[in-house]
């Protein structure tokens, strides 16, 4: 079984290896806010991803909020066409709605996430499942939600190698119109790349990877499975008191569920403006991440417990330089609570923003919205 640092390598590697439809966007810049993030996370056994920034609202009608277990197992026979998606195309992505839910997965995907907002691939919502492995017996599949008029580009390769076009072919009907499967050189296991339009203007698109021994029927009954809708996504904690000049710009759920259960859900604010470079909305933010606490006595463990202080009661660690603060607060009624602050709040700010955060009854029972 993977611990909560091996899924969040694992979540990050997809992440990384995902389309890039922004070609304005910081790459650089946004890993080193990634890998700042995921040391912060390991401290709280967490699974802080390099997830991104988003912007706004959309306010659109409600549709489907289903409330059940993805079902899984082998792809038989297709399932009826689904409402495979949304009346309009994302123009800008309110990183508190949940766009995409997965219903048919493959047999073996342990591992959950949801992002939406300004992923490091660009603007978009990200939805995936893996099997839990990092090494050649990795399996994943995933979703991706494009803002109007953003084109689907190439995958990127582990080799680094730009990844060439080659045949497409028709997929099902899906959304009311015709998708298209479309293959890349460079694949380093059998692979289906299945794209479609959400809505008129945009794109949507199931990547399979390593699953079964047809990935085109997976990744087929996959998207005529998809659940869309604009509900709130479900989080363990509210936070208040959130100074006025920050933004929302990024939500983001993780969950594995391998025994005993972890799980991950964080906030990231940032002071620049939604048209601000997507670097420079990534390098001051302030974050706040949940975890389920484990009690782990081994120091060879990833997600042992290392204290330096104590706070309202609770072993912490604290740390800091050149006014960047983080906090986190260990076994809180069963959970980790982590503020990671570059500078937006006064000096001890962490401190004084803890009671901000509000954890709902009993949070070690809290779960994802993508598994129920």
């Amino acid at each position: 079984m993977l611990d909560e640092r091996h899924i969040g390598d694992l979540m990050l590697a997809e992440i990384e290896s995902a389309e890039r439809p922004s070609g304005v966007l910081n790459v650089d810049r946004a890993m080193t806010t990634a890998r700042r993030q995921r040391r912060l996370a390991r401290g709280a056994g967490a699974a802080l991803l390099a997830a991104a920034l988003t912007v706004g609202g959309l306010t659109v009608p409600e549709l489907l909020t289903p409330d059940r277990t993805p079902a899984t197992g082998p792809a038989g026979p297709m399932p009826a066409e689904g409402q495979t998606g949304l009346p309009v195309a994302l123009t800008t992505i309110d990183p508190q709605r949940v766009y995409v839910r997965f219903g048919w997965l493959p047999d073996g995907m342990r591992d959950l996430q949801y992002q939406a907002g300004l992923l490091l691939s660009g603007p978009g919502v990200y939805l995936g499942a893996y099997n839990g492995h990092t090494d050649d017996r990795r399996q994943a599949v995933t979703v991706s939600l494009l803002p109007k008029g953003v084109q689907p580009s190439a995958p990127q390769r582990d080799s680094g190698e730009p990844a060439l076009p080659g045949d497409t072919d028709a997929g099902p009907e899906l959304n009311g119109g015709p998708s298209a499967f479309t293959s890349y050189s460079g694949a380093e296991k059998p692979e289906a790349i299945l794209r479609w339009r959400y809505a008129p203007d945009g794109w949507a698109q199931v990547r399979v990877f390593g699953v079964g021994s047809d990935v085109r029927e997976a990744a087929a009954q996959v998207a005529r499975s998809l659940r869309f809708g604009t509900d709130i996504v479900p989080m363990p904690a509210t936070v208040s008191e959130v100074p006025a000049h920050l933004r929302l710009i990024t939500v983001d759920v993780n969950e594995s569920l391998d025994e005993p259960r972890s799980w991950y859900a964080g906030w990231t604010w940032s002071p620049e403006p939604f048209t601000a470079d997507p670097g420079r909305q990534r390098a001051r933010t302030l974050a706040v991440g949940i975890s389920r606490y484990r009690n782990v006595t081994d120091p060879a463990d990833k997600a042992y417990v290392n204290p330096n202080t104590t706070f309202d009661g609770h072993q912490a660690r604290f740390g800091g330089e050149k006014g960047n603060e983080s906090l986190t607060v260990y076994d809180v009624t069963g959970a980790n609570v982590t503020i990671d602050d570059n500078a937006l709040l006064p000096t001890g700010g962490t401190r004084a923003f803890f009671p901000a955060v509000r954890l709902v009854p009993e949070p070690a029972t809290w779960h994802t919205h993508l598994h129920r």
